[in-house]
């Protein structure tokens, strides 16, 4: 029998295994089928944003594109950009980015995974740097009143539109979190069109159509319902959160395998909570657990990390973190046939 494996019997193998992610608080675990969809190569932590998606860089997706008919994505300039925060508010305000430069900002990591993202749809997911102010000072600014508001209706300037609950602003947020934010820069650049040039919404746990793109307008509503063009057109959930995904990035789709050690990798996110473990199961075998790669050998190669705002606030140890996709890796013992 030739000591390889061909893809077809390393799907057999891998593609029908679970990995099983145990989160904390929640009870018990959450289980993912997963297959190797993208390079080979192993991901890097932050996903480069100077390159195509073709060539590894970040992804771009448009809500609007989904639900919005003629659809355009708009091109905004930093000097003409301005935001509006009116509603149940004492003083309705008009920013700038210039207001925004005023406040210090702060750098945060976190994983944007699109909602359709899946083993099906590979690569609509990446890890940025992203730097910006809490919108939390602009709101408080504008004198919100807290005790009628029950959500801020969140537009962007293609038409898109969103919302999030006033205490997804106004809650205490763990150490390993970050309060929402208008963000301006990612991986230290400022925001390209595509990804919302100049100002777009950043939550910590938010799916990426929560972090609405091209903002220009937050309104305080005592409206208590799923505004949304996502939710009211397509349908979709409201709260946005972060799923549990796992995926296998390396082997690559359709490789040969030669018999012998093999390095599984790949990554896992949740935004409920951090990932605590993957397990892997092949074939029939027994659930085993995978390795997840700490820290500080992620650093190594991703010193700008360091950066991140969680990790004044709680500490290196606390990875991984919510919202923050952390890569793992199994070695394997590839058997022939």
């Amino acid at each position: 029998m030739p000591a390889a494996s061909n893809r077809r019997q390393f799907l057999r193998r891998t593609g029908h295994l679970l990995t099983g992610l145990s989160l904390m608080p929640l009870a018990g675990c959450e289980f993912n089928h997963v297959a190797p969809r993208i390079s080979g190569l192993d991901v890097p932590f932050l996903t480069p944003v100077n390159r195509p998606p073709a060539q590894g860089g970040f992804f771009v997706q448009h809500g609007g594109q989904a639900g919005i008919p003629g659809w355009e994505m708009p091109d905004l300039t930093p000097e003409a950009w301005s935001l509006t925060i009116d509603g149940l508010v004492h003083t309705p305000l008009t920013l700038s980015l210039y207001d925004l430069a005023a406040l210090p900002a702060r750098t945060v990591v976190k994983t944007m995974r699109c909602i359709i993202d899946s083993n099906e749809f590979p690569g609509l997911i990446g890890t940025a740097l992203w730097r910006g102010v809490p919108l939390r000072s602009f709101l408080d600014r504008a004198g919100i009143d807290l005790e009628r508001t029950r959500r801020l209706r969140i537009y962007g300037a293609d038409g898109f539109t969103n919302n999030i609950r006033v205490e997804e602003v106004y809650r205490a947020f763990p150490a390993d979190a970050f309060e929402p934010l208008l963000v301006t820069h990612m991986n230290g650049v400022p925001l390209t069109r595509e990804h919302g040039r100049p100002v777009r919404l950043l939550l910590y746990d938010g799916s990426g159509y929560k972090n609405v793109k091209w903002l220009e307008r937050i309104e305080a509503t005592a409206e208590d319902t799923a505004f949304g063009t996502y939710q009211e057109i397509i349908g979709y959930v409201d709260d946005g959160r972060i799923r549990v995904s796992a995926k296998a990035t390396n082997p690559v789709f359709n490789e040969t395998l030669p018999a012998g050690p093999t390095r599984i990798s790949g990554f896992a996110v949740s935004g409920a909570a951090p990932i605590l473990r993957v397990e892997i199961a092949i074939d029939e075998g027994p659930f085993e657990e995978a390795r997840l790669i700490p820290l500080d050998e992620i650093l190594e190669a991703e010193p700008d990390l360091r950066s991140a705002h969680q990790f004044e606030t709680a500490g290196r140890e606390a990875f991984p973190l919510p919202g923050v996709w952390v890569p793992w890796e199994y070695r394997w013992e590839a058997t022939p046939g």
